[in-house]
């Protein structure tokens, strides 16, 4: 048999076992006298994949030309190129085979010698073939479009106007702003929007979905209006588009869709019908109508990038929205095979996931998906669809615009299945007509949740449906995370102290604080949980692993879960895995572990060094991680951290992707490369900078007692570990005593609060006179005088080399890895040698150091590998403190290369 032959037997294999898997798939098919190897749909979009014999890297270029060439000729809106492995000689090899591939999208412009090619046995590949379609289009611009649009269809209204659409909706104005309901028009007319995309979805099924009964009644009265509604484009441009739509969406809540075209309706009717409310309709119509067309499949995660681009309240309610990149992997990851028997039907209907702070729904969509992923059969199943959307998921918001798109990302996995039983919930949070008060979602740690109706939010449902959250098998979110200044912004003040005063009451006697809300979410998600099987799944801010406030909650999980796996994120491009923020964050999965403490499996902690930047590739990393091929596959590092240390709330693993500075990390803590001590316990450290900038103001002149601060940490400034006070200083007459207070705790030795890893030379400074510091702490050792400038010198020269930068990056509780900032507690838990048990001999051989190298340059953290002063002070440390010199300059060399210090992708140059 030839190649070509074999190739074409191949692909004949592949289809089948793709349709034996659920995927409308054909093989060898001819198009307008073209062929493609294998050509799939997906819903409304066709998928072209493009397959080649063998996996050189001439055959990856052919079949990357060959899918190019597909799309060229637009046979198919996206391509995917394969290459199978040599040696396949029946169809039963193929499913374990490790096939790549790579996805193509029109006018993608990286060359076929930059393309990253991904491995894939058969089940991922169905995967990938499934997410393709969201390689298609631009979301942001459609969003940032759609954004547009609603500011002019909003521009249209009046004052009164907008003030109506809003109180309809229950949107609060903006504190503040001089037009104090723009904002809040806005986002009743993307419900608006929203519907209308909706509705153009349904268009091509609700002829065969007459009714037989009335949905709009609650006694099943026989349906006798007229069929099908009118289409979403008709009731755009006809005379009167207001009451098009009305009659349209009245008709179909005949059928269902309750959650999505009541509160449409609801907005349709907030203003009296006047040109101006009917220009902006139409305006909001049209721009939706467009988005849809232009937008392959509407894809759910479009719905979500639209919220958030319109939505202006991340700041004070922390909602941000989940990448369905992130969602996909996180939901890979947490819905196993192991979890139920995806071949029954009746067994799927019995899981229950919920998303207690669902937002857009992004998670739940991609729950969904998951469920479609291990059970292809479900997908093309009403019944199964069915029991998905009124069954299995279950979602909780406060905020009515997004649960509404919620229940609309939902929709969109059948628009042919009835959701009238649909469970998503806003949950009521603020103080109501009775003075009050509810946190949302959060009140169901107590049984006292308040659950807001669809459209009028000033009756408070009984809800009976949803009055209780049953015990589920996965809790998966994205929990609320902001600063505690400016949470629950939105409200007045006196009912923000009623908020702040019942989070102090709710979790009083709880592990956990309320500052950021994250570690509430994960209380309530312990709660909602199966007692003996239940899994949780959360993303959540990096410093949740480290953060000392945060202790308590890792700990509580820790003695109740077996937390099976935490995922950080080291590509510089992406430290996070929400939208709209630029912070840290952390994938966690937790299950029930009903075993002895003593035989709980380690936790693994994936660092990765790229972090996947489509739905296909989070598939391919989940199974990477799954099969233990995530360091095989360049794709990050894995470490087994010990389950002693998780329960002990140690989840430091997270702080370097290189697993060796974490392991040498944990050693130096635990005294294991010399004998350790907290600089808290043999130095006095502070006041905080924020305190001395409190205190005293900047002058250009000296006051009467010549007091002199060393202000700022400019890296090309403080190359040196000698260094100068750089500001004059006067008292601010406001803090006077407290500034005389300051003055007596200032320091010759002074350590950063703040450092860019990738110019930062120096963590700790010496000045010849006493100061106070700004963006420099001052650290005064506990030890007699005659000892004490000895000391300093010891420290500082500690403090500078690769041991020392070690505890302190070690050490960082920051949002931002690459840009850490270092509470006092950072500072006082910092892990020094003990020089008491270790001897004054070590002490005065680090000063010596000091005074040999105080006035030399060091380079920058990215260069510290070639820094003859860096080495000769490693040299001092190692000779004073007994370490192995090799491992100092594994550690040296290890840390040069960390992502968050060079500010690259690991090992790009």
């Amino acid at each position: 048999m030839s190649s070509r032959e074999h190739e074409h037997t191949l692909n004949v294999w592949l289809a089948g076992l793709l349709r034996e898997r659920g995927l409308t798939a054909r093989q060898e098919r001819t198009l307008r006298g073209r062929r493609i190897d294998v050509d799939i749909r997906v819903g409304p979009v066709k998928v072209a994949l493009e397959a080649e014999q063998g996996q050189s890297n001439a055959k990856r270029r052919e079949a990357i030309q060959d899918a190019d060439r597909r799309l060229e000729q637009r046979l198919a809106e996206c391509a995917i190129a394969l290459c199978y492995p040599s040696g396949i000689t029946s169809p039963d090899e193929i499913p374990d085979s490790r096939m790549l591939w790579t996805i193509r999208a029109p006018n993608m412009q990286v060359p076929a010698s930059e393309v990253r090619w991904r491995e894939a046995d058969l089940d991922e590949l169905v995967s990938i073939i499934r997410l393709a379609p969201a390689q298609l289009g631009n979301p942001d611009h459609a969003a940032a479009a759609l954004s547009a649009s609603l500011d002019f269809a909003v521009d249209r209204l009046g004052e009164p106007q907008k003030k109506l659409l809003a109180k309809t909706l229950d949107l609060p104005p903006s504190r503040g702003s001089r037009l104090p309901w723009d904002k809040a028009a806005k986002r009743a007319l993307l419900v608006v929007a929203t519907a209308v995309m909706f509705h153009s979805r349904l268009d091509a099924h609700l002829a065969s979905l007459r009714p037989e009964k009335d949905g709009r009644t609650s006694h099943g009265v026989r349906f006798t209006g007229d069929w099908p509604p009118s289409m979403a484009q008709q009731c755009t441009y006809a005379t009167d588009p207001l009451g098009a739509f009305s009659e349209a969406w009245d008709l179909i809540l005949a059928l269902d869709y309750k959650p999505i075209f009541e509160t449409g309706r609801a907005a349709l009717h907030a203003c009296p019908p006047d040109p101006a409310f009917t220009a902006s309709i139409r305006e909001t119509a049209r721009a939706a109508l467009e988005i849809a067309g232009n937008i392959a499949g509407l894809r759910h995660d479009l719905l979500g990038r639209i919220f958030h681009t319109v939505l202006d309240t991340a700041r004070y309610d922390g909602s941000y929205y989940t990448t369905t990149t992130a969602a996909t992997l996180l939901s890979s990851l947490a819905i196993t095979n192991s979890m139920c028997d995806w071949t029954d039907p009746d067994e799927i209907s019995k899981l229950r996931i919920i998303d207690p702070a669902c937002g857009t729904g992004t998670l739940l969509m991609a729950a969904a998906e998951r469920i479609h992923d291990l059970s292809p059969g479900s997908r093309s199943d009403e019944r199964s669809g069915r029991a998905l959307l009124e069954q299995v998921l279950s979602g909780y918001d406060v905020n009515l615009t997004a649960t509404h798109m919620a229940a609309t990302t939902l929709g969109l996995l059948s628009p042919s299945t009835r959701f009238r039983q649909m469970k998503i919930g806003r949950a009521f949070l603020g103080v109501d007509a009775q003075g009050d008060t509810y946190l949302g979602s959060l009140e169901f740690l107590e049984h006292r949740q308040k659950l807001v109706s669809w459209t009028n939010a000033a009756q408070i449902d009984s809800g009976e449906e949803m009055s209780t959250v049953e015990p589920s098998d996965l809790v998966i979110m994205n929990p609320p995370f902001t600063r505690d200044s400016l949470r629950h912004d939105q409200f007045s003040a006196a009912e923000e102290r009623k908020l702040k005063n019942r989070e102090k009451t709710l979790f009083a006697d709880k592990p956990t604080y309320m500052a950021g809300g994250s570690g509430a979410f994960l209380l309530l998600a312990e709660y909602i949980n199966k007692s003996d099987t239940g899994t949780l799944a959360a993303i959540l801010p990096l410093v949740s692993a480290t953060d000392v406030s945060g202790l308590g909650i890792r700990q509580h999980l820790g003695s109740r879960y077996h937390i099976e796996t935490i995922v950080a994120s080291h590509d510089p491009d992406r430290i996070y895995f929400s939208e709209n923020t630029s912070i840290g964050e952390l994938l966690l999965i937790c299950r029930r572990w009903s075993g002895s403490e003593g035989s709980k499996p380690p936790t693994h902690v994936v660092n990765l060094a790229t972090n996947p930047s489509s739905p296909a590739d989070a598939v391919s990393v989940a199974h990477a991680i799954e099969n233990d091929t995530i360091e095989s596959q360049g794709l990050g590092t894995v470490q087994a951290w010990p389950s002693e240390l998780i329960a002990e709330g140690d989840w430091g693993a997270v702080q370097f992707l290189s697993p060796y500075l974490c392991q040498q990390f944990l050693a130096l803590t635990r005294g294991e490369l010399f004998q350790t001590t907290s600089l808290g316990e043999v130095a006095e450290v502070g006041p905080a900078g924020q305190r001395i900038r409190e205190a005293y103001k900047k002058s250009a002149m000296p006051d009467r007692k010549g007091r002199m601060a060393l202000w700022n940490h400019d890296t090309e400034v403080t190359q040196t570990m000698s260094s100068l006070a750089d500001t004059h200083v006067v008292v601010n007459p406001r803090f006077a005593h407290r500034a005389d207070r300051y003055w007596q705790q200032r320091s010759t030795l002074l350590l950063t609060t703040r450092a860019r890893l990738n110019t930062v030379r120096l963590f700790s400074v010496r000045t010849e006179q006493p100061v106070v510091g700004s963006s420099w702490v001052t650290c005064r050792p506990i030890v007699p005088d005659a000892s004490q400038k000895n000391l300093e010198k010891a420290i500082c020269a500690y403090l500078n080399s690769s041991v020392g930068i070690l505890a302190i990056l070690g050490n960082r509780t920051n949002r931002v890895p690459s840009y850490p900032r270092f509470s006092l507690d950072d500072l006082r838990r910092l892990s020094v040698p003990h020089f008491d048990v270790i001897g004054d001999g070590a002490v005065w051989m680090l000063s010596l150091a000091y005074d040999s190298l105080s006035e030399q340059p060091l380079e920058s953290l990215p260069r510290t590998d070639s820094c003859s002063v860096r080495r000769a002070l490693d040299e001092s440390v190692c000779s004073a403190l007994s370490i192995d010199i090799e491992t100092v300059k594994v550690i040296r060399s290890s840390l040069a290369a960390e992502p968050s210090i060079r500010g690259k992708r690991y090992g790009t140059r």
